[in-house]
């Protein structure tokens, strides 16, 4: 039961106190920051699974496009808005500014008439999303405690999986009580929605967002309780933020853990994309057979993330339990399982049913996988920021292209090569994720007999003090 007390009871009165405060503002926050980013990225699947496709007369691929082009805004801007982030003076409005202006975009949503239109309103949308994700990482990781991080990081994470179960919900009432009001199709007025929910949450950012440790003491903290944030991280070892300098990259790129983590993540991201295209399958078997309406295309797919929720958050809890090799080797079998169903195909209904919904599990790898980087470059603020931002910008560089070349949309949703590259990709993920533990685990040993040597060696001076006493 451990993995649920998030404020154990051997922890000082003030610290729990701390914690609680930081989870009620900086974790809601980032939790609904999250939930927000994955409920506009559900909707673009939903409206056009939901009329867009036909009211604007899309053709071909250009559904892939809405995706490419938002990952290009995302890449394009992922390692600055980490490096600007992780300026103390700067890091505290940076976030919710980004937030405001994204909710903005989203009201421009409803109003596209044209492919063009959408892809330019999604490239603004992935730019101004970029310190979301890898940002809260970033955050969370200089205000708590490895022991502490995982649980916080699993719920933190799933807040994208409740956003696509709720566009769902929120897809099929828009389709059948706002379609025609105003004259708009529901799926346009899913993205007012949308943007209604967005900007008063980026407002309270600015009162809610912490920054980092060294931004300044936050208004919800008692000036010993900062004292205590900070003195319990440089417990921890986790270093503040340094210069930004050709030094600090020479530095970084010198480590196995950029070279490790990075094409993990690439990997990973590569071999995610068929989570979350359910919908493109009920809407084939739909055309083909008139099996389902429109609002159960949005409904049934809420249960897959339904599965990321309660996967992700045991997942990455128990981490702190049992070895994250074995956790980790656990969650890819289950998600490999359910690629090799897809690639095979032909099978039975129910179990391709059940194939979409275990491909949910792909939701714990994020979580863990960057809570783990947090904690193997705690000692190196600028190296953290560094490592995740180019995890994030290399990672979708390659996942912008991904749905052209191996889920185009004129195949979907039978992708053999897609399936192919994704089981490749999700084994890679595992075997590198495998490797770096044991490279980790060595690093920590070596440290350990050098502390050992440390202890051992005679004091020098204190023998030089003893024999001056005796003369």
């Amino acid at each position: 039961m451990y993995i649920f007390d998030w404020y154990p009871s051997h922890y000082p009165l003030e610290e729990r106190k701390l914690l609680r405060k930081l989870d009620a503002c900086m974790l809601t926050f980032c939790s609904l920051l999250f939930f927000l980013k994955y409920l506009d990225s559900s909707n673009i699947i939903n409206a056009y699974n939901s009329g867009m496709k036909e009211d604007l007369n899309l053709k071909a691929n250009e559904y892939s496009f809405f995706h490419t082009f938002y990952t290009m805004g995302y890449l394009i801007f992922q390692v600055p808005a980490l490096m600007i982030l992780s300026r103390p003076k700067i890091s505290r409005w940076f976030v919710p500014s980004c937030e405001l202006a994204w909710g903005v975009v989203t009201f421009c949503q409803s109003r596209v008439n044209t492919a063009p239109h959408i892809y330019g309103t999604r490239f603004l949308l992935g730019a101004l999303e970029s310190p979301s994700f890898s940002g809260t990482n970033f955050i969370l990781g200089s205000w708590y405690r490895s022991d502490e991080l995982f649980k916080r990081a699993g719920v933190w994470y799933v807040s994208n999986n409740l956003g696509q179960m709720f566009s769902g919900f929120l897809q099929g009432a828009a389709y059948k009580n706002l379609a025609g009001v105003g004259g708009m199709p529901g799926w346009r007025w899913l993205f007012i929605i949308d943007g209604i929910i967005t900007v008063p949450i980026a407002i309270a950012g600015y009162w809610l967002y912490p920054g980092l440790p060294t931004s300044g003491k936050p208004w919800f903290f008692t000036p010993r309780e900062y004292e205590i944030a900070i003195s319990r991280m440089e417990r921890e070892g986790v270093a503040a933020s340094g210069k930004i300098n050709k030094r600090m990259i020479k530095r970084i790129l010198s480590k196995w853990h950029f070279w490790l983590v990075v094409p993990a993540y690439i990997f990973f991201l590569s071999s995610s994309y068929p989570n979350g295209q359910m919908g493109l399958w009920l809407k084939d078997m739909t055309n083909k057979h008139g099996t389902y309406t429109v609002p159960q295309i949005n409904y049934i797919p809420t249960g897959a993330a339904a599965v990321s929720v309660v996967s992700a958050i045991i997942c990455s809890s128990l981490c702190l339990l049992y070895p994250i090799w074995a956790v980790f080797s656990v969650v890819q079998g289950i998600t490999l399982f359910g690629l090799i169903s897809l690639l095979v195909w032909d099978i039975p209904y129910d179990h391709k049913f059940v194939s979409y919904y275990l491909l949910g599990f792909t939701a714990a790898v994020s979580p863990i996988l960057f809570s783990w980087v947090n904690v193997i470059l705690k000692d190196d603020a600028e190296a953290r920021a560094f490592t995740i931002g180019c995890m994030m910008t290399l990672a979708w560089a390659i996942y912008a292209w991904i749905p052209l070349v191996a889920f185009p949309a004129v195949d979907a949703p039978k992708w053999r090569t897609g399936y192919i590259l994704a089981v490749v990709f999700s084994l890679l993920t595992w075997a590198l994720m495998m490797l770096g533990q044991w490279l980790h685990r060595r690093e920590q040993r070596m440290v350990a007999r050098q502390h050992i040597a440390d202890d051992e060696k005679p004091n020098v001076e204190y023998q030089e003090d003893r024999m001056t006493e005796k003369i």
